[in-house]
């Protein structure tokens, strides 16, 4: 691997950002960068890089002769990222209502049918491909900067939300909501797309914040 290449670094980013969505890597845990080079079988330099990107994601503190940690599970945290992607998912999906070409609306209920295959236990593999799904919105918009940070908060929130888990009824909304969203996009109808996004990102805030106070942790506000 080499040191700045971005196309070097995603399997390492990746590696490390399976291991938090299975747990084996949590909140909390210190990452020495010498057994993490050690346990993904590469060098230090790509490990700091990738660690550095992280810490600009928001999801890795790096802490000056401590190392690097992973951030903790923060319900103020999960509720921002909310907060902000209620604004990003609409606008996304609005343009997209209007442009949506059929390669990638074929693309999308292709995602769908995979995600529609799932057992509720395959959790991690469900939001990656949630993720990619969400992702398509954004792709070729114009507004890239919005994109890039809509990305970054989609990854933020997957690591946050890591320890969390998605209820059987909220698993099936979702898959209905996705549906319900194809249908609108195909129909090239922005103001239901609209209705349906911002139904599915509040349905999100709600189970994840039931899920914060089932785990004691520190309350979210009313949303």
């Amino acid at each position: 691997m080499k040191t700045g290449d971005d196309t070097a670094e995603l399997p390492l980013y990746d590696a490390i950002l399976d291991d938090i969505y299975d747990g084996r890597l949590a909140g909390g845990q210190r990452l020495k960068v010498s057994e993490i080079a050690e346990r993904y079988g590469t060098s230090t330099s790509p490990v700091r890089e990738v660690l550095r990107r992280m810490q600009g994601e928001g999801f890795v503190e790096i802490h000056p002769n401590r190392g690097a940690t992973i951030r903790p599970t923060d319900a103020g945290s999960i509720q921002n990222i909310f907060e902000v992607l209620q604004m990003l998912e609409p606008y996304f999906v609005n343009w997209f209502a209007d442009y949506a070409p059929p390669d990638l609306l074929d693309e999308l209920e292709g995602i769908q049918a995979r995600i529609h295959e799932l057992p509720h236990s395959e959790q991690r593999t469900f939001r990656k491909l949630d993720f990619q799904f969400h992702e398509i919105f954004c792709r070729g918009h114009y507004n890239q900067t919005a994109a890039e940070i809509w990305r970054n908060l989609r990854t933020t929130l997957n690591v946050q939300a890591a320890r969390l888990r998605i209820s059987p009824a909220r698993f099936e909304a979702i898959k209905k909501e996705h549906d319900e969203l194809i249908v609108a996009l195909r129909a090239n109808d922005p103001a239901r797309a609209d209705t349906v996004i911002r139904k599915h990102v509040d349905g999100s805030f709600v189970q994840m914040s039931q899920q914060i106070r089932a785990l004691g942790m520190k309350n979210v506000a009313a949303h």
